[in-house]
């Protein structure tokens, strides 16, 4: 065990960084404290407990925060090494959602159903969050060889762009689009990293957008929330509700918030705890809160930015740049989805967002981005 914080951090020989370190366990604290607010009269109304979701939350912070400290110990190259059998336990989780009494299907109210949890006891678990996790480090070993100008479809390839895509399906059948968005724009980028001509990529981008017009406009689901998305008061009664009530919790919060407790905050915001948890913030602390929590965030990206920037070992350059991605695009995706700039996704937003597989996926991955960017890895 570890004896001392000190020596877990090395902070006398800054082993490792230690903004880095502050702004992440800033937004932890933070988000807790945001999360909490906007929870209060969900979980008094469900569980007849105030402290129920907040309680839950702390448990899960406490184990990601362990997984942190350990993943940080771990050295990377050994994470990366045994990346496909963590890509097969993950295609065991994704395809365990579809299982009945193991997996949990939840039917919406436009009749479709989605199957994006495993029930353990008492808690839920989304494997979606957690093949980010394996697919990043698989991603990151293979693109590391991987040249455009020498590609060789042996069987080693043709296995890891099937695992690859395997994945990819069971995530977009639960459905977790978002998911798979946040994985294709790390695919995108770190096929260009690799150096494949841009000409290619970009007919390969024309080529698939009557495919993904499809996917959007044809299936029910997708098709509901372009809608709802294009007109929310339309559908302000029942499906459009949330984003509708995430205008006026933007709106009522104006530049200095609320009062937390005055028994009219988030009264209207159905499930505002979870991946719209954005609106009750800025309900609650305004404008001026929005823009402490924004600064924190873009401090913590441009702080991982610099540091994966230096990084000497070109996996782990891959690696730190795909951790660095996959938080970026799921704060702006949630950011647009929550102002209405996109159609609804389900993504939560990463350290205030109520979920215990988003918040460890998010400590697993800053504990591996911490044992990247060890003083001793970068060039200085």
């Amino acid at each position: 065990m570890f004896r001392s914080i000190s020596e877990v951090f090395a902070i006398g020989k800054r082993r490792f960084d230690l903004p880095l370190l502050f702004s992440l366990f800033f937004l932890f604290g933070f988000g807790i404290i945001v999360m909490f607010s906007a929870s209060v009269i969900p979980a008094e109304r469900e569980f007849a407990d105030p402290y129920y979701y907040l309680n839950k939350q702390l448990l899960w912070g406490g184990a990601g925060i362990f997984l942190f400290l350990v993943f940080a110990q771990i050295p990377y190259p050994w994470l990366v090494k045994f990346s496909f059998p963590f890509c097969l336990l993950s295609v065991f989780l994704l395809v365990s959602v579809f299982i009945p009494g193991l997996g949990k299907s939840v039917s919406t109210s436009y009749g479709r159903s989605f199957n994006r949890w495993i029930q353990i006891g008492g808690f839920q678990i989304q494997p979606s969050e957690f093949s980010k996790i394996s697919l990043l480090l698989f991603l990151s070993l293979f693109f590391q060889t991987f040249d455009p100008k020498k590609i060789k479809w042996d069987r080693k390839n043709l296995v890891s762009v099937f695992t690859i895509l395997l994945i990819l399906f069971l995530i977009i059948i639960e459905p977790a689009f978002g998911t798979t968005v946040e994985i294709l724009v790390v695919i995108f980028f770190f096929v260009i990293m690799a150096g494949f001509p841009f000409k290619r990529i970009l007919i390969l981008a024309v080529s698939i957008l009557p495919l993904l017009l499809i996917l959007v406009t044809q299936v029910g689901y997708r098709k509901k929330r372009l809608d709802i998305w294009l007109d929310p008061y339309k559908y302000r009664f029942d499906e459009g509700h949330q984003l509708v009530t995430s205008f006026r919790a933007f709106f009522d919060g104006a530049s200095f918030g609320k009062p937390i407790g005055s028994g009219y905050s988030h009264r209207y915001l159905a499930y505002s705890h979870t991946d719209f948890v954005l609106a009750a913030f800025v309900e609650d602390f305004g404008f001026l809160g929005f823009l402490i929590f924004f600064f924190m965030v873009l401090f913590l990206l441009h702080r991982t930015f610099q540091l994966v920037v230096k990084v000497k070992d070109k996996l782990g350059f891959y690696l730190g740049t795909g951790i660095l991605l996959l938080l970026a695009i799921q704060i702006l995706i949630n950011l647009y989805v929550v102002t209405g700039l996109v159609p609804v996704t389900g993504i939560s937003l990463p350290f205030l967002s109520y979920g215990g597989s988003s918040l460890i996926t998010v400590f697993i991955l800053m504990g591996i981005l911490a044992n990247i960017t060890r003083k001793e890895n970068l060039a200085l």
